[in-house]
């Protein structure tokens, strides 16, 4: 295996790529711990770094790359001036996070949250001005896998701040990886009362290498999906096909990958 296969192949495994593990405020590739600060101190820490403040955000469910400083870095790297937002561990209620059924750019099998009562899983929500929430939906709208949209009647409980009622999100139009009849949490993602077998990416992989390519080598498949676009569609066409689409009742869609705010 060449140097280049061997990085796409450790970058697609890394997903969801390591987590700060507490409330941060990013600020241009820098994450400056919260622990401190409530709601008004974010308004605070914000005000310091000339940024919007909090009233001018929109909360975004982040369960996934979004949560991680290494690739929020680089989605926001061409910004000018730099970026600089919060991001804040939170439990939402009655929902897992879920392998979602079709690859990333980067070959990896990306996330989407599901419906599970009595599940409670730890996610993060990030606070977007416009600018920033623009350029979000550049990253994972492009390439018509998600829809952006607004979850309503869940229970969304973020450190130091209070509760959610409803959230914005991204979630995968075509919906969960199932393996038999069941979906595969997440395993990265510590949850309560969890429902679904949870996995590791490498394990993920494999079940989609084994039901898209069998006996073919793993590293081979990872780094053909993520350097191959039409082998990427190809597989992410084959492996949505009967999958059960995204089951919250109360979700409403608001933007698509031919859509912009």
């Amino acid at each position: 295996m060449t140097d280049v296969m061997a990085e796409l192949v450790a970058t697609a495994l890394d997903y969801p790529f390591p987590r700060a593990g507490h409330s941060f405020l990013f600020a241009d590739g820098e994450t400056l711990d919260l622990a401190d600060y409530g709601a008004d101190g974010l308004d605070v820490a914000l005000a310091q770094c000339g940024a919007a403040p909090m009233a001018e955000r929109t909360a975004v469910l982040a369960y996934g790359a979004n949560a991680a400083p290494t690739r929020l870095e680089r989605k926001f790297a061409s910004q000018t001036p730099g970026a600089v937002f919060p991001v804040i561990e939170a439990r939402l209620h009655d929902f897992d996070i879920v392998y979602a059924s079709h690859f990333s750019s980067y070959g990896s099998l990306p996330a989407t949250p599901i419906s599970s009562p009595g599940t409670t899983v730890q996610v993060a929500v990030i606070y977007l001005d416009g600018n920033q929430l623009v350029r979000m939906h550049e990253t994972e709208l492009s390439r018509q896998s998600y829809v952006f949209g607004r979850l309503n009647c869940v229970r969304l409980v973020l450190d130091e701040i209070g509760s959610l009622d409803s959230v914005y999100s991204y979630w995968t139009r075509h919906g969960s990886f199932n393996v038999g009849c069941s979906p595969l949490a997440l395993a990265a993602l510590s949850a309560e009362g969890r429902r679904f077998e949870a996995v590791a990416q490498d394990a993920a992989q494999r079940l989609a290498r084994d039901y898209l390519a069998p006996g073919c080598d793993l590293n081979k498949f990872i780094a053909e999906t993520a350097s191959e676009l039409a082998i990427c569609q190809e597989r992410s066409r084959a492996l949505s096909e009967g999958a059960p689409p995204f089951d919250h009742p109360q979700h409403e869609i608001l933007a698509t990958g031919s859509d912009r705010l």
